[in-house]
């Protein structure tokens, strides 16, 4: 149960952007380029692997929150399919792109919390 825990504090602390190790310093140094040292405890956060997962995560997210409400639309109301390009398609980019790096945080979460590196991954 102890590596269960450490599991879901890494992706408590990701999704809050924070560092994995210390749960204090950020994450991020931009909107998705992870800080190469925490300024709290000096841990280098860029070893940890985060690349194809955080997207395919997010979409699968944003996929499963929105369509049901865009197929529910649809049955209700059946509106014009320009007024849903014009609804639904900001919507989702809207809802992606800002999700997207609290994702990326909870995947580098994981990985710290299972010792995943970019050099135990190339083993």
């Amino acid at each position: 149960m102890a590596g269960s825990s450490r599991v879901v504090e890494g992706v408590k602390r990701g999704i809050r952007l924070r560092c994995p190790q210390c749960g204090q310093g950020h994450l991020f140094e931009s909107f998705l380029k992870v800080r190469a040292q925490c300024e709290v405890c000096g841990e280098d956060n860029s070893v940890f692997p985060a690349d194809d997962a955080p997207p395919y995560l997010t979409l699968l997210l944003v996929g499963h929150l929105v369509f049901p409400f865009v197929f529910w639309a649809e049955k209700v109301w059946a509106p014009a399919l320009w007024l849903q390009f014009a609804i639904w398609l900001p919507l989702i980019l809207v809802i992606t792109v800002g999700s997207l790096p609290f994702m990326k945080g909870a995947v580098i979460g994981i990985a710290w919390a299972n010792g995943v590196t970019r050099s135990s991954a190339r083993q």
